[in-house]
């Protein structure tokens, strides 16, 4: 099966080719094989991570406080910015954006595992 190469900061059309590891109404994370990293589509951007940069994303998004953002009447708490290192994107997004972003990350992360513990498990009833 020929997977397409996949550069960071490449501009990439997804393909039948990459398998689609979680999708939401918001946008999905896509996962490729030959280049070992994840695809988010999300805000209308595609951004290309590898797996460590993936879960960095991941954990700056769950350690924003909605609650916080939510109650606050000051006008700076109406967007946050969101970056990580290994991520050429800039996040800007307004609360229910972030709580659609962790709603992708997490189920993309879970995804992960379960298909990680699937694998753990058939190579071992094979030994």
């Amino acid at each position: 099966m020929n997977q397409p190469q996949v550069n960071l900061g490449e501009k990439v059309q997804i393909s039948a080719e990459m398998q689609e590891i979680f999708a939401t109404e918001a946008g999905a994370v896509y996962q490729c094989d030959k280049r070992n990293r994840l695809l988010v589509d999300f805000a209308g951007s595609l951004v290309v991570l590898k797996v460590e940069t993936f879960l960095r994303l991941k954990k700056a998004v769950e350690s924003i406080d909605l609650s916080n953002m939510a109650v606050n009447t000051e006008r700076c708490s109406d967007y946050e910015l969101i970056t990580v290192c290994g991520c050429d994107k800039l996040y800007v997004l307004t609360l229910p954006q972030i709580y659609s972003f962790r709603e992708l990350l997490g189920g993309a992360r879970f995804a992960l595992e379960l298909n990680s513990m699937l694998h753990e498990c058939l190579k071992a009833q094979v030994v």
